[in-house]
């Protein structure tokens, strides 16, 4: 059998199937359907469109945020489904707007209107502008609320490589950092750490004997992650504070 017999038939095969499972009066040509409701087994739909004005009607209940993935370095955009009544997001998709979810993408002076049509059958719309999000972009909803996922500061609560951890708060995590002191002292080390004021002397050499190790602002050492919005804060930091040790995830 020829490559193109073979789907030619399968295309045959597929819709005799179709049709025996009771879809062959399947149609969305008249008014489209009405919004899921949450309690029906599926997730509410953001919008209704009709199909053969364009008309988009918003559902009151959802919001739609286009925003940006960190799931990667990439940084490739997203859009999020949020359910307002809860806060909580129910699912992610590609953004329409940026160039690494769709091509061609919408135009950033497009209304976001236009955003709800590129998911749509209008004139072909949702073939022409769909957005879509690589398999570890999807999975970044389960990192969002992953339990594992660090919310708080969380402080050492045992000896180092133990692996135990106590949640503190954001103010006794300022305050031990800026101030320093004996931190641990409760898990019977006392020997005084600096804090950031005792590390801030950007005059002072850390050993006069060896100048090219600079002043004593560069004991600071910033290790961060992914080169992202917060890294350019963090830099912005690091310059401000004097010290040149301000590495990412990046480098070697």
């Amino acid at each position: 059998m020829k490559r193109r017999d073979f789907f030619k038939f399968s295309a045959v095969v597929g819709a005799v199937a179709v049709t025996g499972l009771g879809f062959e009066n399947l149609s969305f040509a008249g008014q489209p359907p009405e919004f899921i409701p949450a309690t029906g087994g599926g997730q509410e739909l953001e919008a209704r469109i009709n199909p053969k004005t364009g008309e988009v009607e918003l559902n009151p209940n959802i919001v739609m945020r286009n925003s940006a993935c960190l799931g990667c370095y990439s940084s490739c955009g997203n859009r999020v489904k949020i359910d307002k009544r809860t806060g909580q997001i129910m699912r992610v998709f590609g953004n329409p707007y940026n160039p690494t979810n769709a091509e061609p993408h919408l135009a950033i002076e497009d209304p976001l209107t236009e955003s709800y049509l590129a998911f749509s059958r209008y004139k072909d719309k949702g073939h022409q502008a769909r957005a879509t999000l690589c398999a570890r972009g999807n999975a970044t909803l389960q990192a969002h609320y992953d339990s594992y996922r660090v919310l708080v500061p969380l402080k050492r609560a045992d000896k180092r490589g133990e692996g135990k951890w106590q949640p503190i708060s954001w103010e006794q995590a300022v305050q031990e950092t800026v101030e320093g002191g004996t931190p641990f002292q409760h898990l019977g080390e006392t020997t005084p750490i600096e804090g950031l004021r005792q590390v801030y002397d950007p005059k002072t050499l850390i050993d006069p004997k060896q100048p090219d190790l600079g002043p004593k602002t560069n004991q600071l050492v910033m290790l961060g992650g992914r080169f992202d919005g917060r890294t350019v804060f963090s830099g912005r930091f690091a310059g401000a504070f004097g010290t040149r040790n301000m590495y990412t995830h990046g480098y070697s």
